[in-house]
């Protein structure tokens, strides 16, 4: 934790340096170019006041000579000339022009002193500097004039007199690059000296953009040309640079000047060197103190850490845990204090709950061939052994059990579970049959099994004497299963002829009588299986009662009166079965043919008609009616009539029973269309709705559960909407829902998908 609270301190130190540092320079930074900038501006208009006090002298200069050499003559002329190239500012040749263009003198150093005789004559009527002297103010400056002694570029200076004849003066590039430097001082910014026409003329950054360099249609230069601010930022050569333009009007330049950007500004790099020293420093400074910091915040923690430890290893201890001048600190010591009270206690309660449980418990350490840990009292006590006895020992040590049945006990672990029996010994040496079962546990410092054992042989007794008795009452029971064998064939024989007559019965009447057939079996049926199930459950409780006879000795006289019982329900049950079976019978050959899976087309008016006219004979002695709104084309299914009609059947005869009872007059009236909603796929809907008397809301959750009926014993068993509802749902693949209130009828709705699943 030292070294964590030691690299937190430095990390911390370190970026709130940085975060410092990281506002001093974003604050910085644009300072720096904000003064950078206007520096630069300064300096360069300064150098465009110095060349000019430069060059203006070298100008009065030359228009002294122009006056001394214009009444002397020609050979007096060029004496006066050569000794103006070395006065003053140094010139490279001074040329008198007549007004025609024509070399009237010239004042030459060096070896062109011999070939004066060549320039003399020259014409240079169509020389630029020539023309624009003529033409223009009676002096001009040139950066781009062509010298006569060897054609390369130079700068020069042209000035006219008022007879019309004009003096010439060459400046080479070094000369003016020298100049321009004396007037720059020790400014260390590069200087571009521009001429009118946008060519860089002088580049103090080493030469490289003199002569093929033109900067006029640059941004800079055209805001200055057309009474702009310039940009104070421009690029070249893929690096950016502060600018700064003046322009001397006495010249005709522009003196543009250049500073660079960023991190080239020698300002910048100087302060990002200062905050990396600063960083660097403070580093340092936090190595050397973090960790003497560090061990002083730690010290009251390493106690309370080792006083856990002793406290974890149970170790006796007494006394309040350490403090320090941390309150944080001090809050965990007593939290740990709190806590460790807290476990001893919860570890006594344990012990008490451990030796007081009724079942014989151990707790063996599996890393330790499984030596016993702790024994309970129960233990002690079943196994008759004491803790002295057994504990640092193994339970092959003690003769408790031989190593195979440990071993094959763990074998059989499931996870961590395991169970099984076994024989084991007791201290004195009787063997104990028991179910020992396992339970193992992993700790973070050990790997312990729990151990549970239960004496089963009595129970294992109890169960043989129940195997013997079971055995005697089985052959009872097959002795009376063959009577009622043969009492079931009689039946089978009997129900086979109700059968057969039940079919010429079906034969001869067909469809005409099939309502009144099957709410009359509906209604015998109830009572032949309301008696069966009487009977039924009166065998199940004479053999609930024998059993219990059973569990406390079985006396003969119960047995005779059980075998009474049974033969008194069998026989009721039989009888009733008889004819509950003759009734099923009747009603499965009556509704066949609506519960036959034919699929087919077919259009859903004609299968309602033909439902509702085989219903009509069973309202033909009511004052009940029904009254049908189908559609006779247009609503075709791909689905099955049978079940459809079955449905139907079910509704009306339901809305009959139900909704009329008690009622003098009723009418249902089926209706049907076609969704055309969003969502419903062109489904079909039928509605059975009666102006009866409603059903009620308690009943409407589980009306279509089945056996759920209002007329129980009235005749209704409560299957016709459960069936209902499971064809339309099942086979139709459709929904049926309710719509009722008291007093206000019930409407059935069906959604019939147009092709069934």
């Amino acid at each position: 934790m030292r070294s964590h609270l030691s690299a937190l301190l430095v990390v911390t130190m370190l970026v709130t340096f940085a975060v410092a540092g990281a506002a001093i320079l974003l604050a910085r930074l644009p300072a720096i170019e904000r003064a950078t900038q206007a520096e630069l501006q300064a300096h360069v208009e300064q150098l465009a006041g110095r060349l000019e006090l430069l060059l203006g002298t070298a100008q009065n200069r030359l228009e002294l000579l122009d006056t001394l050499a214009r009444d002397a003559p020609a050979g007096q002329a060029e004496r006066l000339l050569d000794e103006g190239l070395r006065a003053g500012l140094p010139l490279d040749a001074v040329y008198r022009l007549s007004a025609d263009g024509r070399v009237l003198a010239a004042g030459l150093g060096g070896e062109w002193l011999r070939r004066r005789h060549e320039l003399i004559g020259s014409d240079l009527s169509a020389n630029a500097l020539f023309q624009a002297v003529r033409r223009g103010p009676a002096v001009v400056w040139s950066g781009r004039h062509m010298s006569l002694r060897g054609g390369g570029r130079v700068a020069a200076l042209a000035v006219r007199d008022a007879a019309g004849q004009v003096l010439v003066a060459e400046v080479s590039p070094a000369v003016l690059l020298q100049a321009v430097r004396v007037a720059a001082g020790r400014r260390a910014a590069t200087l571009w000296v521009v001429d009118r026409n946008g060519d860089v003329i002088v580049d103090t950054g080493g030469g490289r953009e003199q002569g093929p360099l033109n900067i006029r249609a640059w941004p800079l230069m055209q805001a200055r040309l057309q009474g702009r601010a310039a940009e104070p930022i421009f690029r070249h050569e893929g690096r950016t640079y502060h600018a700064a333009v003046a322009h001397s009007a006495v010249l005709g330049w522009d003196f543009v000047g250049q500073a660079p950007t960023g991190w080239a500004n020698p300002r910048v790099r100087q302060l990002v060197s200062y905050m990396v020293s600063s960083l660097a420093g403070c580093l340092l400074v936090g190595l050397l103190m973090a960790p003497f910091w560090a061990q002083r915040l730690t010290r009251p923690l390493q106690r309370i850490v080792r006083r856990a430890e002793r406290t974890t290893r149970g170790e006796p201890v007494s006394g309040d845990w350490p403090r320090g001048h941390v309150a944080e600190f001090n809050r965990l010591a007593g939290d740990l204090q709190s806590m460790a009270e807290a476990l001893q206690e919860r570890e006594r309660k344990f012990l008490a709950i451990f030796n007081a449980s009724p079942v014989p418990m151990s707790v063996t350490d599996a890393a330790n061939a499984y030596r016993l840990l702790d024994v309970n009292e129960a233990w002690c006590r079943e196994l008759r052994s004491s803790r002295d006895q057994v504990l640092g020992r193994t339970a092959t040590e003690i003769g408790l059990w031989t190593e195979a049945q440990r071993s094959a006990l763990l074998g059989r672990m499931q996870g961590q579970r395991a169970s099984a029996e076994t024989v084991l010994l007791r201290g004195d040496g009787e063997p104990m049959q028991a179910q020992v079962s396992a339970q193992r546990v992993a700790l973070a410092s050990q790997d312990l099994v729990i151990w549970a054992i239960m004496d089963i042989g009595p129970q294992r007794r109890i169960e043989q004497q129940l195997r013997e008795m079971n055995q005697q009452l089985g052959e009872r029971v097959a002795q009376r299963t063959e009577a009622l064998a043969a009492a079931n064939a009689e039946l089978s024989a009997t129900v086979e002829q109700l059968r057969t007559a039940q079919d010429e019965l079906v034969r001869a009447e067909k469809m005409a009588a099939l309502g009144g057939l099957v709410a009359g079996v509906a209604h015998e049926l109830n009572t032949p299986l309301g008696n069966g199930v009487m009977a039924v459950s009166a065998m199940a409780e004479a053999g609930r009662s024998l059993r219990a006879a059973q569990a406390g000795g079985l006396r003969r006289s119960v047995l005779l009166r059980t075998l009474e019982q049974v033969e008194q329900a069998t026989d009721i049950a039989g009888r009733n079965l008889r004819r509950a079976a003759h009734l099923v019978h009747s009603f499965k050959q009556v509704a066949v043919d609506q519960t036959s899976a034919q699929r087919r087309s077919f259009e859903l008016g004609d299968v309602v008609r033909e439902m509702v006219a085989s219903l009509t004979p069973s309202f033909a002695r009511t004052p009940y009616r029904i009254d049908v709104q189908v559609p006779a084309c247009g609503l075709l299914l791909d689905s099955y009539p049978g079940a459809l009609g079955q449905a139907l059947g079910n509704l009306v005869q339901n809305a009959v029973q139900h909704g009329f009872e008690g009622r003098a007059h009723g009418t249902v009236r089926i209706t049907g269309g076609r969704s055309d909603g969003p969502g419903e796929d062109g489904r079909i809907w039928l509605r059975v709705a009666d102006d009866g008397c409603g059903i009620a809301a308690a009943q409407q959750d589980r009306l279509f559960e089945p056996f759920m009926t209002a007329r129980l014993g009235k005749g209704g068993i409560g299957l016709g909407l459960h069936i209902s509802q499971a064809a339309v749902e099942n086979l139709l693949g459709g929904s049926l829902k309710l719509c009722s209130a008291p007093g206000e009828g019930a409407c059935f709705e069906m959604r019939l998908p147009p092709r069934a699943p």
